[in-house]
Parts: structure tokens; sequence; C-alpha cells
């Protein structure tokens, strides 16, 4: 499902009058799997890359671009994949400035007459607002890399990939993992699952919130995917969604931090949970005998890089776009870290992570669009 179109709808069905969620887990969770952190962060390392960056082509040109992002091993992995890559491809140097990702720090730094930036990374949903406020720079997708064999760009790029103000990078999702152990006679596999009390057992831990969990609410009873959002849309839709969650509200945990959700797993307090992908991953590969990813049903959103209206240096930011935007760049960041390349062919590149020896394929978001060929 694709949540890059929820937004108004969720905000609708957040003002009906229902009685608020009321989180139930305690404020602090113990840490998990910590010997897991050295080899997640293993990946800023230079040795990491995926592929040798390739010669440069010109001499240095002396630019250097300003590109707001977002930091902890995300940053890193964009590091190794891109920024390295394309400076000693091209010469042109890149400094980074992290931000917080929401609409109203980055408006405030673009809006003026000048941006202090060249590539901005942004959310689906603060880019839509950004491209309305006439903020940022059309991008002509003519001038991305076509497919290895040839495949279009346009037929490439998973649907919501490509608009009129940005080009999409990767995808994550909120996505229900659940806790093998916890399921003696079979595994969950469909949404429907999430329902199914009787088959399966357990708490569910699912988000404080409307957002992402009357989706969930919703495709797991039986709604199909593209009437989710004209169904929240309505309050008949919105009480389906609270109908849903009334059948399992005994066993709901409501979450309030993103890290909660997969302490609840592994503290044996929920068997399923409703998590963020990049999460589920960590704690998958910790814990591989127990913790699984039901991909079915799951919620995903964007990334994508965009071009301030006021920026600077706007042909070396498309330059820039071009390359971090060809398969190859896409597979070499989807090997550091478990975000979804919003390319078919990119997909198909993704090996396994460096230095965990993992096959990333299984947890990327964008592996199961790809395998329900969802496209443009």
């Amino acid at each position: 499902l694709d949540g890059t179109a929820g937004l108004t709808a969720l905000t609708l069905a957040s003002d009906f009058d229902r009685t608020p969620m009321k989180s139930v887990m305690p404020a602090n969770c113990r840490s998990y799997a910590v010997a897991l952190a050295a080899a997640w962060f293993a990946l800023a390392s230079p040795g990491a890359s995926a592929q040798d960056a390739p010669a440069a082509e010109s001499k240095p040109s002396g630019a250097t671009l300003s590109i707001a992002t977002w930091g902890g091993a995300y940053g890193q992995s964009q590091e190794i994949a891109y920024f390295q890559p394309f400076t000693q491809k091209t010469g042109v140097k890149i400094k980074t400035e992290t931000y917080d990702g929401t609409l109203a720090a980055i408006k405030d730094k673009i809006g003026a007459s000048s941006s202090p930036f060249d590539i901005v990374d942004l959310s689906r949903g603060a880019l839509d607002a950004l491209c309305r406020d006439g903020l940022l720079e059309q991008i002509d997708s003519s001038a991305l890399t076509s497919g290895p064999g040839g495949q279009s760009v346009s037929d490439d790029f998973l649907s919501g990939g490509i608009t009129s103000c940005g080009i999409a990078s990767v995808a994550w999702s909120t996505a229900i993992a659940f806790d093998r152990q916890a399921f003696t006679k079979a595994q969950p596999s469909k949404i429907a699952d999430l329902l199914d009390i009787q088959r399966f057992p357990g708490k569910r831990a699912l988000p404080n919130g409307p957002r992402y969990t009357l989706e969930l609410a919703l495709l797991a009873d039986g709604v199909d995917p593209a009437d989710i959002y004209t169904q929240l849309g309505t309050p008949e839709g919105v009480d389906r969604a609270f109908k849903a969650l009334d059948k399992i509200k005994a066993q709901i945990l409501w979450w309030d931090k993103a890290e909660d959700a997969i302490s609840m797993l592994m503290q044996r307090k929920a068997s399923m949970a409703a998590g963020y992908s990049g999460r589920i991953f960590r704690a998958a590969i910790g814990a591989r005998q127990r913790i699984d990813v039901m991909w079915d049903g799951q919620v995903y959103d964007l990334d994508l890089w965009a071009i301030p209206k006021a920026a600077t240096n706007k042909d070396e930011a498309k330059r820039f776009i071009a390359f971090a935007t060809e398969p190859a760049q896409m597979a070499a960041q989807a090997a550091l870290i478990a975000y979804g390349p919003m390319r078919k062919s990119a997909i198909a590149l993704v090996g396994k992570h460096p230095s965990l020896d993992i096959d990333m394929k299984g947890y990327l978001p964008t592996s199961a669009i790809a395998d329900l060929r969802i496209g443009p």
C-alpha cells in the first residue's frame, strides 16, 4: 500500500470523535543485541563499499554541492554509495548537513531568495508541499539513466518514484514483524492474520495513533489497497477500521516510540508488531531464529532527491541526481541498509551486506512490491 497517498484522508480520520488510543507500554525498554551495533555501523568504513568507484571522468571541477539529508546509518550509507563515488567520478565535492526531516525545518532554510542547499532529501509529504509552494526546481526524468536491460526510466521506477519536483531513492515501510517461536502450528503470512487471534494468538503491538494503524486495520479486514484512503476519508470507513480493531482490542499493546514495537517482540510481550522496516531488519539479523517479517499489507513511504528553486549549483545538482539514481548506485546503498531502491533493475542487483554476509533482498520493502509487479 502506497502510504504517500493517504495523508489527507488520515488527517480527516484523526478528527473523528473516538476514544484516544492509550499506551500501556512501560516508558523504558531494555536494549537488545548490543553486539549487532558494531556490525551495523561497520558500513561507515571505507572497505564496506558495495562497489569500487569509477575513475574520474574529468579534472576536478572545484565545485561543491551542499546536500541536506538524514544522519545515522542512513547518512553513512549515502556517503558510501553516492557521495564518495560521485566525488571520485566528477571531482565535485559534497558537503552534507543533517536535519530532522520535517517540512518546517527545511522550508525555513530554502524559502528565502537563496538556498544554503543545492539538494535536499525529502519525504514524499514534504516534497509535495514544497512543490505546491513553488520552492522546488522541476526535474526532467529524461536525463536519468535507462535500466541495464534497456528499460525506459518510467518502466523501471516503481509507482510514485518519479515526480515533477523529485526523484525517489528509497522506500521504507511499516510492516508486521512477528515472533516465529510464538506460533507452533503455522506462521502468519497474510495481513488478515493480524486479526486472527484463534490461529495466531498473542498480543499485537500497534502505533498509538491513526497513521498506519487504521490502514493496517482496513487491510486486515479485507479492504482492497486501492480503496483504503477513499474509505478513510469517510466516517463509515473510519468506523470500519475501529470495528476491526475492536476484534482484537484485548490483545493490543499501543506503542508511542518506534523502538518500543520491536522491544515488545524481543521481550515476548507481543507475538506481532507493526514496525518500521529498518528496525525490523536490525531485530531480524540479531535474532534470526525468532524474528521474521510479513510484507503483505505493508504501508510504504518514500525519500526523494529534490533541488531547491533558489539553489546555487543546479546543473551539478541535476548531474548528481542522475548519478545517484543509476541502478548500480541504488543497489550499492541497499546492500548497506534495509531501505528498498525504487528501481526494479536496482533491486535485481542488490547482493549481500558487505560486513554482515546477509542477502539483503529479503529485507527490502520494494522487493515485495516488485514481485507484485506494481509499476508506474
